[in-house]
């Protein structure tokens, strides 16, 4: 009565609250049928492929653009990114985490490749929700999919090629159209896409297009970071088209890697400047020049080297690495450092992105000196059980203080305490490798008991999880749900074959 006394509910407010709430319902309305008719992976989207692929006469796949993609860059248009975004992360949390129709390995594994790896497609993504392109994918979460020894047939192993070859294709050719990159690329019409940022500008994409430019040409280093033989072994049909993409935007390469330099490294430490944000695989979290940053940094460089982009200086990479090692390794703890924040340096924080380390090459389990970091940090990683109930959780502390303020309000566990599935391959896969090395059966024990619990994961969930919560289920909080078909399965079909073929050239240790 007194609300009403004072006009709280008069006729003229409540019109203006239904006009209010009218509008927000007809805004969210064309938002979602935007975000809809936007995403290259529904049935009636309006984006287009543009590229179109071809074998020829030498078995070499031929890329041809036959569609100009335009890049709009106005504050509107990243805004419309921005909601689009995150419409895509909300939806997903009550239509998406759909599963596949078998239940058994083999055939859910098949499904996974048929939905993922789809040559007509016109990018990679992990699934459901990301349909936006994150180019980082191809140098982290993706970078195992051109082994050739892994694919389920000549015809999985073409499609794995394509997908990955118009993927970077998609995104050298948005680049080269911007003084930037980004974490992400956005369609927002059939032809036109924006950039987004992830919260800070990108540490791990320029490393991500270069190693595709090298692996497409030959996957020799990926080979030899995950070492065993197979009889499935398949030839590359992506080598000149590979060259040739480096030949068509190298200029715009060479641009963005000086620039990257620029922006990126303090020129007195020679590291990465800890007076800037930037995003990597933990883009959740924020993190002051961490360790992740500075191996890829370094990666970085090396990679330039090889395709040409600058000149060859193996003395200078040798004391980059030297000095990285030195900042943030941590002998009496036995990890590395997870950044140069003054909490984590007060807390001596680790983050299991440390494992970057091991999947670019920057530490070599052959090397004496490098294999101790790995074991030590191993040893960590089990006596605090980090590994448990299976790998891979990034820590045990949530550290809600460093994460953005919409992930520690909706999602608190995701990068902290969550067990990830990509980090948790290349945990199993190291083990592996360091059990053949020295002859140690307990790492190749580590290595069984994690692929059996993820073996009984595909079977159960019906899928390969993105994430899991810290108990082991699916990770579902309130606006977020993990992808359950995720392509990332690639990472465990090669550590299980690995592990099998080290399983047996383990007899050669007692004899």
């Amino acid at each position: 009565m007194l609300l009403e006394r004072n006009g709280f509910f008069s006729k003229k407010r409540r019109k203006r609250l239904r006009q209010f709430g009218t509008g927000i319902i007809c805004f969210l309305i064309a938002l979602a049928i935007f975000s809809y008719v936007t995403n290259p992976f529904v049935e009636f989207s309006i984006v287009a492929d543009p590229f179109e692929f071809a074998l020829n006469r030498d078995t070499q796949l031929e890329l041809k653009q036959v569609s100009e993609l335009r890049l709009r860059t106005n504050v509107f248009v990243r805004l419309v990114a921005d909601l689009k975004s995150g419409w895509h992360i909300f939806n997903n949390r009550f239509t998406g985490g759909k599963t596949t129709f078998s239940g058994d390995i083999e055939p859910i594994i098949q499904e996974i490749h048929a939905l993922r790896f789809d040559p007509e497609l016109p990018y990679l993504i992990s699934g459901d929700h990301f349909s936006l392109l994150y180019p980082r994918s191809l140098g982290i979460f993706y970078h195992t999919l051109l082994d050739p020894r892994t694919a389920l047939d000549s015809t999985d192993w073409l499609h794995r090629e394509t997908i990955y070859l118009k993927t970077l294709a998609y995104a050298l050719d948005v680049f080269a159209k911007s003084k930037d990159l980004s974490t992400t690329i956005v369609p927002i019409a059939p032809q036109s896409v924006t950039l987004l940022n992830i919260y800070s500008p990108p540490i791990d994409t320029l490393y991500s297009l270069l190693y595709g430019l090298q692996t497409l040409q030959t996957p020799e280093e990926l080979i030899n970071i995950y070492p065993f033989t197979t009889n499935n072994y398949q030839s590359t049909h992506t080598v000149q088209a590979a060259r040739n993409l480096l030949h068509e935007y190298k200029p715009e390469l060479t641009f963005h890697f000086h620039k990257f330099i620029s922006d990126t490294v303090d020129l007195h430490t020679h590291l990465v400047r800890t007076d800037r944000l930037f995003s990597g695989t933990k883009d959740i979290t924020k993190q002051t020049s961490s360790f992740y940053d500075n191996v890829i940094l370094w990666k970085t460089y090396e990679l330039a080297q090889k395709l040409g982009l600058i000149e060859k200086n193996p003395d200078f990479l040798a004391s980059l690495k030297t000095q990285i090692l030195s900042t943030f390794w941590l002998p009496e703890q036995g990890h590395f450092l997870e950044d140069l924040s003054p909490e984590s340096r007060a807390g001596n924080y680790y983050s299991s992105d440390w494992l970057i380390s091991a999947m670019t090459g920057f530490l070599d389990p052959k090397n004496p000196d490098d294999r101790a970091y790995l074991e030590k940090t191993i040893a960590y990683i089990h006596k605090n059980k980090i590994d448990e109930p299976f790998a891979l959780r990034y820590h045990n502390e949530p550290r809600r203080s460093r994460q953005y303020f919409p992930v520690r309000i909706f999602a608190p566990s995701y990068g902290s305490t969550t067990i990830w599935s990509n980090w948790g391959m290349e945990y199993t896969k190291l083990l592996s490798t360091l059990g053949l090395l020295t002859c140690n059966e307990e790492y190749i024990q580590v290595a069984e008991k994690q692929l059996r619990a993820y073996t009984e994961n595909i079977k159960k969930y019906r899928g390969y999880p993105e994430v899991y919560a810290t108990d082991g289920s699916i990770y579902a909080p309130f606006v977020y749900k993990s992808v359950v078909r995720t392509g990332w399965v690639v990472s465990f079909e090669q550590a299980r074959m690995q592990y099998k073929w080290v399983k047996k050239e383990m007899e050669k240790c007692t004899n």
